[in-house]
């Protein structure tokens, strides 16, 4: 069995603080992940078509997408979760909510970098490139790459778990009756975002 590497020790440690669970919560990530290509590339060209002018419009459709996935079960089949997450959400939402938790990552202190991208080059592009290739790409030693992996999907998971699903539905409630933009209601959620102290890491 490997030893747990300290980076992965101090993001396990963030993941407790939020109450969740390191194992579960990596899973759920990475079925996030798997299932991104599909939902978003594969709607890629209607995609700027799907946006909603008027908070009546998204608003609630997209709080229950937000609150599913705040209260992820991982007990869940993966064949359901992946479905459900298919079902309630738009492509451009999921891209929005991914790359604001990316940016937790790449601003992380430790391999933040190296974390962003491999999630970029490895699930969130067009392009489907398998691990090798991502490893080469980076530079990086098999061994290395997949600790570093491991490490950047787990903390990717505590970023949108942790910040941004949380920090989005607190949005949703204080502007629900304010008929703001799609946009707008994002643009929000970012400045919350940027004003938050960004405390992960050692």
């Amino acid at each position: 069995m490997r030893t747990i590497t300290k980076a992965m020790q101090f993001i396990e440690m963030q993941a407790r603080h939020f109450n969740l669970n390191s194992k579960q919560l990596y899973s759920q990530t990475k079925s996030l992940l798997m299932l991104y290509r599909n939902v978003v590339w594969s709607v890629k060209n209607r995609a700027n078509n799907l946006q909603s002018e008027i908070a009546g419009t998204y608003g609630m459709q997209l709080n229950t997408a937000l609150l599913y996935l705040s209260d992820f079960a991982p007990e869940r089949a993966k064949e359901d979760f992946e479905i459900t997450v298919s079902n309630l959400f738009q492509s451009h939402w999921l891209i929005k909510l991914i790359d604001l938790a990316l940016r937790y990552v790449y601003d992380y202190p430790i391999y933040g970098d190296t974390y962003a991208s491999i999630l970029k080059f490895r699930f969130l592009e067009e392009a489907k490139r398998n691990d090798s290739t991502v490893s080469k790409m980076l530079s990086l030693e098999r061994s290395t790459y997949y600790d570093r992996k491991k490490e950047s999907i787990l903390l990717l998971g505590v970023s949108l778990w942790g910040f941004v699903i949380p920090n989005a539905l607190a949005t949703y409630k204080r502007i629900a009756y304010l008929n703001v933009s799609e946009d707008d209601f994002f643009n929000r959620v970012s400045m919350e975002q940027n004003k938050q102290k960004l405390n992960l890491g050692p």
